[in-house]
């Protein structure tokens, strides 16, 4: 398997090393999310309760009801650190493959490794980590202390009306920004991979135009890409806590959310997706070219199966049981069908409905537990009938 990799690299990485909360040499979580945990939620729990915000009716929306910073802390943060071991490996096959498939010719492995080593240098640049963990507090600039406040209700962390609370401060200046730079720092993978895509999509790449996948044999692209999904799982969660804090606290109509969450789950799908249309102008040529060739042969192997067999004598036809050539026609017929069904855009509809689940994995469990137990029964049960 290719050494290379999306996560293993970078200052930050290279921290949690020497801190030894990372086991080299393959990417792992359990460390990291201890400390995330006790870095983020216990420090805001303890102030929350010695301030006397974590449950009660001191305030609208209590610490310990807080379905938003449940979203965030118990579900968006691991899942992006779940994310390396996740998607990771999947990456590495991919490389692995393009090493070790020959679709990338001899001719251009230099180019492909040069543009392995260009990614590789600004997944480890600590100039990109340094603004990134600048962007994760850029909020707080525009916001000053007022990031993430609501004006029209209280709550632990305080409100337009009063200034922060300490479990508030330490969400601002702790909690968010930590949360942030995980997800900007996958934006970051994320855009990596793509300008990857784009360098070796540019390549005079060996494609097998009657490849069974249907893509000249970039199907295993497609199924490492859709991996990516577990990102908008993440997403989805913060936003899934919110509309949970307006619903439970604000009377706010589940219906309201439909709309935004289909737009949601399309962007998604684009989203994770998107990339690999760099390949479609190589699938067309592919495409284009096989049809060509295929069809030149078939013209001339039809009209000689045609001379043999079809216009031959009666004992001649007769003679074609237990012959090969009937067989190897159809064979080569199945071939030409695979060409000219052969997809121009590297999407299918599984691994569409795949990232689609993922995305809306969130707003099930929040459409589960925001709708009353008789309305889900009845649904069941009209979806069984």
């Amino acid at each position: 398997m290719s050494k290379f990799s999306l996560v293993i690299g970078g200052p930050f990485y290279r921290a949690m090393v020497r801190m030894r909360l990372v086991e080299c040499p393959g990417p792992n979580i359990r460390g990291r999310l201890m400390v995330f945990f006790a870095l983020t939620w216990i420090p805001m729990l303890t102030l929350s309760l010695a301030e006397g915000m974590a449950f009660g009716s001191k305030v609208k929306i209590p610490f310990l009801y807080d379905f938003w910073i449940y979203a965030r802390i118990f579900a968006s943060l691991p899942l992006f650190l779940l994310a390396e071991i996740v998607v990771d490996p999947w990456i590495r096959r991919v490389i692995s493959t393009f090493d070790s498939s020959g679709i990338v010719r001899e001719s251009d492995l230099a180019a492909y490794r040069a543009a392995l080593q260009k990614i590789e240098g600004w997944r480890d640049s600590s100039a990109v980590e340094f603004a990134l963990a600048i962007l994760a507090f850029f909020p707080y600039f525009i916001f000053l202390d007022h990031e993430w406040v609501s004006s029209t209700s209280s709550n632990w962390h305080g409100s337009m009306s009063a200034s922060l609370t300490g479990a508030g401060w330490w969400f601002v200046f702790v909690t968010s920004p930590a949360l942030r730079f995980l997800l900007i720092r996958w934006l970051w993978r994320y855009v990596l991979w793509s300008l990857l895509l784009r360098s070796i999509a540019r390549l005079n790449l060996n494609l097998t135009p009657a490849h069974p996948d249907l893509l000249g044999g970039l199907g295993f692209l497609l199924q490492a890409q859709q991996h990516f999904g577990i990102l908008c799982t993440a997403v989805g969660s913060i936003i899934a806590g919110q509309y949970a804090n307006s619903i439970t606290f604000f009377g706010a109509p589940i219906a309201g959310t439909q709309a935004p969450i289909a737009v949601f789950v399309v962007l998604s799908i684009l989203f994770v997706l998107g990339p690999l249309t760099v390949f479609s102008p190589r699938l067309v040529e592919t495409r284009r070219s096989g049809v060509a060739r295929y069809s030149q042969a078939g013209r001339r192997l039809t009209a000689a199966f045609d001379a043999k067999w079809a216009s031959g004598t009666d004992s001649a036809r007769q003679s074609m049981l237990g012959s090969a050539d009937p067989s190897s026609l159809i064979d080569f017929v199945s071939s030409y069908f695979v060409i000219r069904d052969m997809k121009l855009i590297p999407i299918n509809k599984r691994v569409a409905i795949n990232i689609a689940l993922q995305a809306a994995a969130p707003f099930a469990v929040l459409w589960f537990f925001a709708t009353p137990l008789d309305r889900i029964v009845k649904t069941l049960l009209q979806m069984v009938m």
